[in-house]
């Protein structure tokens, strides 16, 4: 009889134990989805911040054609006055 006493308490502290870690194993899980979670966020708000980069550097690209276009136009409009400056009349 004693030795059943025994065999059920060590059956009662291995299935405690069981559950110990089986909960502790559950956290860590729930821990590590967290951290997925919140990395995942933080990806899409990067991914959110590139695009919005991205979208200001074809402006700011667009912007500068169009300037270095007015420029040409202007250094093109100072050679022909200073050319007529130049020449005789």
């Amino acid at each position: 009889m004693d030795a059943i006493k025994k065999k059920m308490q060590a059956m009662k502290l291995e299935k405690d134990n069981a559950l110990d870690r089986a909960a502790y194993n559950e956290q860590l899980a729930k821990d590590a989805n967290l951290r997925a979670e919140k990395a995942e966020e933080e990806a899409r708000s990067l991914q959110k911040k590139i695009q919005t980069i991205e979208n200001d550097l074809d402006q700011t690209q667009e912007q500068l054609t169009q300037v270095m276009g007015k420029l040409e136009e202007k250094e093109k409009a100072l050679q022909n006055v200073s050319i007529e400056k130049k020449s005789p009349i």
